[in-house]
């Protein structure tokens, strides 16, 4: 009787070892390889799990206020234009900002679907042109305007900070400008 107990535990126990180190595999396969570069144990891999959701939580803050930065700033040019000539705000020309953000270049343009026909796929391929990986993008319609976010990665450079982007931004600029339809479409003549 008190083998058969210690068999029990034993076969309770080696099972229990077993679906721990499924579940260790599982957790390590779902790690990007710069958290288990060169750690083997199991300890550390809990630990890196645990730094890899914390990440992952700053860049949803992040994410999140940028969003509502964005939405702060179209909310706010909502609100110069009065009400009754918010059409006025698809007649304003195209917006191209180009900045650096971790890891990256961050490019914002705003444009009206009314005046202008300016598929997406020509703006990435100027990034592709340029060199420039791109690693995001966020579209939203808000008041007659397109207003697109991309996010690049430029794999010859580390330090994007020190690069200047005015040769890109006159280069999106120029694009969404010949894509305007401004000579078709009629401004209205409160605006």
């Amino acid at each position: 009787m008190d083998e058969n107990k210690k068999w029990m535990h034993k076969e309770t126990e080696r099972q229990r070892r077993q679906e721990m180190g499924k579940l260790c595999n599982n957790l390590r396969s779902l790690l990007p390889l710069e958290y288990i570069k060169g750690k083997r144990s199991t300890s550390d891999h809990v630990h890196e799990a645990m730094n890899y959701i914390n990440h992952l939580q700053d860049k949803v803050k992040q994410l999140q206020e940028k969003r509502d930065a964005l939405l702060k700033v179209s909310n706010n040019l909502s609100s110069i234009v009065p009400e009754n000539e918010s059409s006025c705000v698809t007649h304003l020309p195209p917006l191209v900002f180009v900045h650096p953000f971790p890891g990256g270049i961050e490019i914002i343009c705003s444009h009206s679907f009314k005046k202008s026909v300016f598929p997406m796929s020509r703006l990435l391929d100027i990034l592709h042109k340029e060199g420039l990986d791109v690693v995001n993008t966020t579209s939203i319609r808000r008041n007659g305007r397109f207003i697109h976010t991309i996010q690049s990665e430029d794999p010859n450079h580390s330090n994007m900070v020190d690069t200047d982007y005015s040769e890109l931004q006159i280069k999106i600029m120029e694009a969404l400008s010949s894509s305007s339809l401004q000579e078709t479409l009629p401004v209205p003549e409160n605006c």
